[in-house]
């Protein structure tokens, strides 16, 4: 990955993924690591690039959410804690086993839990619209502060906490953390979509500390692409702000049901050859 007109490629691509991971609350990983594994990388080097790119826009990225209010901080420190535990055990099984025989599975998982999204966002609305004639719905705000019912019950920092270790395994072995770790919040939790992506997009930032060094302290630097690297940062930290504004602006059941469609698209095809 060498030349200029290379790295300039590879930094629109780092601000396409950016802009969908800011607005979504995923894609960044999905999307940088398959194409650097298609150009010839191995699926660990791929990580670990992603990831140390994502230190730095997952820093941009969730500060600007910060900035726009659309960090929760009671879901913050749990989502870390979790996170920091399941992305060194993630990191550290990708460079001791072959990452493929999981990839398919998590394909499956992301693909239901798109399912999932959207059938929550079509039965919120139905439900909402019963109880609203009947002067009874408390779910219906004239802001949009309670926009989704969440289901978390009691003890919520534990069952953030184990949401995001698994978030940050799955990210370990295949780079793809916002596919459940914002899934999962958004499905599990109360609250507003924008908060779900934002409050995920900051904690990345210490789930990607932990699994670049993790990656890179066992397999050294010796094939680490620096270049490629600062170019995916570059791409992703200029349009960090425009994301999340993006995301704050969007109609919440709208980017919701988005949401879902999006992982559905991305995870249908994985889904369809295991099948076979």
């Amino acid at each position: 990955m060498t030349g200029a007109f290379t790295l300039l490629i590879v930094t629109a691509i780092g601000s396409l993924a950016q802009v969908i991971d800011g607005s979504l609350g995923m894609g960044f990983g999905v999307f940088s690591a398959s194409l650097m594994i298609a150009f010839g990388f191995v699926p660990a080097v791929a990580v670990a690039v992603v990831n140390a790119s994502k230190i730095f826009t997952g820093l941009a990225s969730g500060l600007s959410h910060w900035r726009m209010g659309n960090v929760r901080r009671d879901w913050l420190l749990p989502l870390v804690l979790g996170g920091v535990l399941g992305g060194f055990l993630g990191g550290y099984l990708l460079t001791s086993i072959p990452p493929e025989t999981a990839k398919p599975w998590v394909s499956v998982l992301l693909l239901v839990m798109g399912l999932l999204i959207i059938l929550r966002t079509i039965r919120w609305r139905f439900t909402c619209t019963i109880l609203k004639r009947a002067e009874k719905c408390e779910n219906c705000p004239k802001s949009e502060t309670q926009d989704l019912p969440g289901n978390f019950g009691k003890r919520p920092m534990v069952k953030l906490g184990a949401l995001g270790f698994l978030a940050a395994f799955i990210n370990g072995l295949s780079g793809a953390y916002g596919p459940i770790a914002t899934s999962g919040v958004l499905l599990l939790e109360q609250g507003q979509p924008r908060q779900a992506i934002g409050t995920v997009n900051l904690a990345e930032f210490f789930v990607a500390i932990t699994v670049a060094t993790t990656i890179l302290v066992r397999q050294g630097l010796g094939q680490f692409p620096l270049g490629l690297m600062l170019a995916l940062s570059l791409g992703g930290i200029l349009v960090a702000p425009l994301a999340a504004y993006i995301c704050r602006r969007l109609p919440s059941r709208g980017l919701a049901f988005l949401m879902g469609l999006s992982l559905i698209a991305l995870n249908f095809k994985a889904v369809i050859l295991i099948l076979r």
